[in-house]
């Protein structure tokens, strides 16, 4: 499993997660001093596959060799970590979350609140870090894709201009469609603002989200509606999100 996933990378492809479903049905717990080892100090597709096993099996020592994989780990590891770790939703993930949260670092893992088990009382400690990353490490910083989930989640309306900054300056298109989908939860210009912007977007998961909220006031919004709903090669979830707003016959709603 280790090696298809490591040839995985190589192609520009990730296995890491299938790989790990299928170590679940294979492994054993005599392999699991291989599996932990791989987690420390494998290579790409040993440790994201290792990561993602350990931490879906709940493994005492997943949550240390998250923080390992985030201090130490390339790219695509450390963004495998951060995938794992936001699929545990114990106690005692959520506690050391809020550890690492409170650590004048930007080696750990994101705060607690980006995890499915943190709440409103973690919203200071993910803005927090949410501003750190974005002024040390830039829009494109690899912990930014949890951070503005998870800004999103907890819909905390003080990260809206640190969300507008990542979607004008990030390079990534899927990191942009992200923030426009934490900015419709956290800023009440959106729907008059980015939303219009983010209809010409070239993800169609940014198109759908300003789909469903840019104001129909705007000509520019119901034309641009209108075209979506006509075109026969866009995306069914968008013309869905677009129908959710316009007739049949197109008119605005």
């Amino acid at each position: 499993m280790f090696e298809w996933a490591q040839q995985g990378l190589e192609r520009g492809a990730a296995l890491h997660v299938p790989a790990a479903r299928c170590l679940t049905a294979v492994a054993g717990p005599e392999d699991r001093p291989e599996i932990v080892e791989a987690a420390k100090d494998g290579d790409e597709g040993a440790r994201c596959t290792a990561l993602r096993y350990l931490a879906d099996g709940n493994d005492p020592e997943a949550l240390q060799l998250i923080e390992r994989a985030v201090a130490t780990g390339s790219a695509p590891v450390v963004e495998a970590a951060v995938d794992a770790f936001e699929r545990m939703r114990s106690v005692a993930a959520v506690d050391r979350a809020r550890g690492w949260a409170r650590r004048p670092t930007r080696s750990a893992p994101p705060p607690a609140g980006c995890s499915p088990g943190g709440g409103a009382q973690d919203s200071d400690l993910v803005l927090g870090a949410l501003r750190e990353a974005v002024m040390g490490e830039g829009p494109d910083a690899p912990t930014l894709w949890t951070l503005v989930d998870g800004a999103g989640r907890l819909g905390i309306a003080c990260a809206a201009p640190v969300l507008r900054h990542v979607y004008r300056e990030t390079a990534s298109s899927h990191l942009r469609g992200r923030a426009a989908r934490a900015l419709a939860a956290t800023d009440p210009s959106y729907a008059a603002g980015f939303a219009v912007e983010c209809l010409w977007d070239c993800e169609e998961t940014t198109r759908e989200i300003a789909a469903r909220h840019a104001e129909t006031g705007d000509a520019r919004v119901v034309e641009q509606l209108r075209r979506l709903a006509a075109d026969p090669a866009e995306e069914a979830e968008v013309q869905t999100a677009v129908r959710s707003r316009i007739g049949p016959d197109a008119p605005a709603v």
